[in-house]
C-alpha cells in the first residue's frame, strides 16, 4: 500500500522545485525546437515522426533525482520514518509519484509532437499508434520509476543516477564490444537482461497488436518492475536510519 498524503506532496514538489521542473522542460523544448528547427530549414519538405517510447528515458531519469537519496542527504528521512509509516509504504509512495511525474511529462511531449506533426502535414500519425506510443511512455516511466528508486534507497543524493548513468554505460559500450568475440557471445544476452533491469518498458503495440496477445511481454515487465520494487523495499527495511545520518 502506498501513503496518499506522501504521494500527493512528491507530486506536487515535482511542479515547484526548479531541480525537478527545469530538466524535464527543458528536454521538450528542445525537443520540439529541433523538429521545427527541421521543418523550417526543409521547407516543410520533411515531416517529422514521433519519438519512440525509448527515446524519453532521460525524463524519468531527470526526475529521479529527487528521490529517497535526497531525502536521506537533507536529513528529511529520519524525520519522514518517525510517523507512523511503512518504509514498504515509502518506497512505493515514491516509485508512485516519480512514475506519474514523469508519465504526465511524456504525455505532454507526446501531445505537443502530434499538435506540430498534424500542423505540418496532412497526413497526422493514426490514432491507435498515438494511444500505443502513450501507453508505452508510461510504462517506460513507471518501469524506470522503479529501477530508480530500487538505487536510491542505498545510494544518497544523485548516486541512483550515477549508478544508472555507469550500468547503461556498460550496456551500451562496453558488452557489445564484448559479444563480438565468439567466446563471450553471452555478453549479449548479459546486455539484453540488463537493458531490461535499467529501462523496463511495455511496447503495448507489440504486446496487443499480436495474435495472440504477447503474455511473455506483459509477464517479462510485470516481473521486473515487481522485482526492483522488493529488493528495494528489502534494501530499504534494512537500512539504519538516525538523525546523524546524511
Amino acid at each position: 500500500m502506498m501513503s496518499l498524503p506522501l504521494y500527493r506532496s512528491r507530486v506536487t514538489q515535482s511542479f515547484h522545485r526548479l531541480s525537478t521542473l527545469g530538466p524535464p522542460l527543458a528536454f521538450v523544448m528542445v525537443s520540439l525546437s529541433w523538429s521545427i528547427a527541421m521543418l523550417l530549414y526543409t521547407n516543410f519538405i520533411l515531416t517529422p515522426e514521433l519519438d519512440l517510447p525509448e527515446e524519453t528515458f532521460l525524463l524519468p531519469l531527470a526526475l529521479g533525482l529527487a528521490a529517497i537519496g535526497r531525502d536521506a542527504s537533507e536529513g528529511l528521512l529520519p524525520v519522514l520514518l518517525t510517523r507512523p509509516l511503512r518504509r514498504s509504504t515509502y518506497v512505493l509512495s515514491h516509485w508512485a509519484a516519480l512514475g506519474t511525474v514523469g508519465s504526465v511529462w511524456a504525455l505532454l511531449h507526446l501531445l505537443l509532437q502530434w499538435g506540430l506533426i498534424s500542423a505540418s502535414t496532412p497526413h497526422p500519425p493514426l490514432t491507435l499508434e498515438v494511444l500505443y506510443n502513450a501507453l508505452s511512455r508510461v510504462s517506460l516511466c513507471f518501469g524506470m520509476a522503479a529501477t530508480l528508486v530500487c538505487f536510491s534507497t542505498r545510494l544518497p543524493a544523485w548516486g541512483n543516477v550515477l549508478l544508472w548513468g555507469v550500468l547503461y554505460f556498460i550496456a551500451e559500450r562496453v558488452l557489445p564490444g564484448l559479444g563480438k568475440d565468439e567466446s563471450a557471445r553471452f555478453a549479449f544476452t548479459v546486455r539484453q537482461y540488463l537493458l531490461g533491469l535499467l529501462m523496463p518498458e511495455l511496447d503495448f503495440r507489440r504486446t496487443f497488436a499480436a495474435t495472440p496477445i504477447s503474455w511473455l511481454r506483459l509477464t517479462t515487465y510485470f516481473s521486473n518492475v515487481s522485482l526492483l520494487l522488493l529488493l528495494g523495499i528489502h534494501i530499504f527495511n534494512q537500512r539504519e536510519v538516525s538523525y546523524a545520518s546524511r
